[in-house]
C-alpha cells in the first residue's frame, strides 16, 4: 500500500485499488489495473519516487512507471520491458532509486545495476529463418540442408524437419522470444519461448506452412517469417498404388462373384434334391399318420366299448351291496325259519365268483396290463390282494369296497394294512397314490 498525492493505492493480483475516503472502502482503478493481468502478476510492491511523484510497479514481463497526468487527472503509464528473469530481483522486496533524469539504480538478488530507461527502448525489428534441415528415418546419416529461399519438396522418408530462426537485434537486458505455428497440423500459435530452433518429428505426408514471429520485451516483430514445404506420400500410398489397389479389389470382387455364383448354383441343385426327397418322405409320413390315426380310432372305439362293459359290470357288482342290505334286514326278523330260504339264496349269490370274472375281464380291457404289471413287481400278492388293488385303482373307498368283497369296512382296512406291508410301503407313502401311479 502506498500514498500518492493524498491517494492511497493498494496493489495485488486482481489489480490496483484506490481508497475512497467518502465510501471508506477500496475501489478497483480500471486504468492503473492495466499495468498487468493476473498471469503477469509477481508481487503487489509499489515504489514511489518522491522527486517525480512517479510510482513504480514490477510485473513478470516489465517494470511499469505510473506518472500523474500533466493536464488531466488521468495517469500516464510507461512500460520498461525488463522481465523478472532479466531483473533477477527478490519478489516482494523490489526497489529502484533515481540517480538523475534518465538513470536509475535497480536492486536485484545479487546487488545493484544502473538502468538508462531511454536505452531500453525497442526499435522495429524483423524475424528471419536461418536454416532448414531434413532427416530421414536413418537419423544423422540422412541429413539434407534445404535452401530457405526455396519451397521444400521432401521425400516420404524425410519426415523430420528442423527449422532455425533468428532476430538480428541485441539488447543487453532483454531476451528475444519466439512463437511459431505449422499450418497443416498445428494451426494454433505456440507459447512464447526463447528457443530459436524447432524440430518437427515424424510428420505425415501433406503440405505445410511454417510461420514464426518474435517478441522483444512487449513488442512483436513487424513481420512473420514463413516457409512452405511438402512431404511426399510413401510409395504404398501413391496414386499409382491406389489404382493398383482398386484394380486388385475389382479382380477380387469378380473372382468372389464367380465363386459365390458357382456355390449358389450347387446349393440350389442340392436344395431341389433335398426338397424332392423331403416331399417323398412327407408323403410316406402322411400315409403312416393316416394308418396311425385309423389305429387310434380303433383303439378309442375299443376302449369306449371296454369302459361301457366295465360300467355295466360295476353295476352288476353293485347289486351285491343291495343283496347284503336285504340280507341284513331279513336277519332282523325274529322268526328266522320264514326267511332262511331267501337268506340262503342271497348267500349263494354273494359267494359266487362269476361277477368277479366279468369285472376282471372288463377291468383288463379298460386298464390293460395293470394286474400283470403289479403281479410282476410284487409276485407275493394273492388273488384277493389283486382284487383289492383293482378296486383301489378305481379310487374306491373302504366303504365302497366292503360290499364288493362281502366283508365289513373294518376288514377292508385290515386288508389294506396287510397289502401295504406286502408292497413294502413306508408310513409316508400313500397306498392309493402308489397303485394309481403304477
Amino acid at each position: 500500500m502506498i500514498i500518492i498525492v493524498g491517494i492511497i493505492l493498494r496493489s495485488f493480483k486482481e489489480g490496483i485499488y484506490k481508497y475512497d475516503t467518502k465510501a471508506e472502502r477500496f475501489f478497483k482503478d480500471s486504468i492503473l489495473s492495466t499495468v498487468y493481468d493476473p498471469t503477469d502478476f509477481v508481487s503487489g510492491k509499489l515504489v514511489r519516487d518522491n522527486k517525480t511523484n512517479n510510482v513504480w510497479n514490477f510485473s513478470r514481463s516489465s517494470i511499469n512507471i505510473i506518472s500523474p497526468g500533466e493536464i488531466t487527472n488521468t495517469p500516464k503509464i510507461r512500460r520498461v520491458p525488463l522481465s523478472i528473469a532479466t531483473r533477477n530481483d527478490v519478489t516482494g522486496y523490489e526497489n529502484i532509486l533515481q540517480l538523475n533524469e534518465n538513470h536509475y539504480l535497480l536492486g536485484n538478488n545479487s546487488g545493484y545495476y544502473t538502468l538508462d530507461i531511454n536505452k531500453v527502448e525497442i526499435n522495429p525489428f524483423q524475424t528471419y529463418i536461418s536454416s532448414i534441415v531434413s532427416y530421414d528415418r536413418i537419423g544423422d546419416k540422412g541429413i539434407r540442408r534445404i535452401s530457405k529461399n526455396l519451397d521444400g519438396n521432401f521425400k516420404s522418408d524425410e519426415h523430420t524437419i528442423e527449422i532455425s530462426f533468428y532476430v538480428p537485434e541485441y539488447y543487453k537486458y532483454l531476451e528475444t522470444e519466439y512463437q511459431y505455428q505449422l499450418i497443416g497440423i498445428y494451426d494454433g500459435w505456440s507459447e512464447w519461448s526463447q528457443n530459436s530452433v524447432k524440430l518437427f518429428e515424424n510428420l505425415p505426408h501433406g503440405k505445410y506452412i511454417f510461420n514464426v514471429r518474435a517478441k522483444i520485451g512487449d513488442k512483436i516483430s513487424n513481420n512473420m517469417a514463413s516457409y512452405s514445404f511438402s512431404i511426399a506420400k510413401p510409395w504404398y500410398a501413391t496414386n499409382i498404388m491406389l489404382a493398383i489397389y482398386l484394380f486388385g479389389v475389382g479382380l477380387f470382387l469378380l473372382f468372389m462373384h464367380k465363386v459365390y455364383t458357382t456355390h449358389y448354383r450347387k446349393q440350389r441343385a442340392l436344395l431341389i434334391a433335398n426338397n424332392k426327397r423331403e416331399l417323398e418322405i412327407s408323403q410316406v409320413q402322411t400315409e403312416k399318420e393316416i394308418i396311425n390315426f385309423k389305429n387310434e380310432q380303433l383303439q378309442v372305439e375299443f376302449k369306449n366299448k371296454s369302459k361301457e362293459l366295465a360300467a355295466s359290470t360295476m353295476s352288476m357288482i353293485r347289486k351285491n351291496e343291495l343283496l347284503t342290505t336285504i340280507k341284513n334286514e331279513l336277519n332282523s326278523i325274529p322268526d328266522k325259519s320264514l326267511v332262511k330260504p331267501v337268506i340262503n339264496i342271497i348267500d349263494k349269490s354273494l359267494k359266487q365268483n362269476h361277477d368277479w370274472e366279468l369285472f376282471q375281464e372288463a377291468f383288463n380291457n379298460a386298464d390293460s396290463g395293470f394286474l400283470k404289471k403289479i403281479n410282476k413287481i410284487h409276485p407275493s400278492l394273492t388273488p384277493n390282494d389283486l382284487k383289492l388293488c383293482a378296486y383301489l385303482r378305481l379310487n374306491l373307498s373302504s366303504k365302497e369296497i366292503a360290499p364288493l368283497l362281502n366283508i365289513s369296512s373294518r376288514s377292508v382296512e385290515i386288508k389294506r394294512y396287510r397289502l401295504r406291508k406286502k408292497l413294502d410301503l413306508s408310513h409316508k407313502d400313500n397306498l392309493v397314490n402308489y397303485i394309481i401311479e403304477l
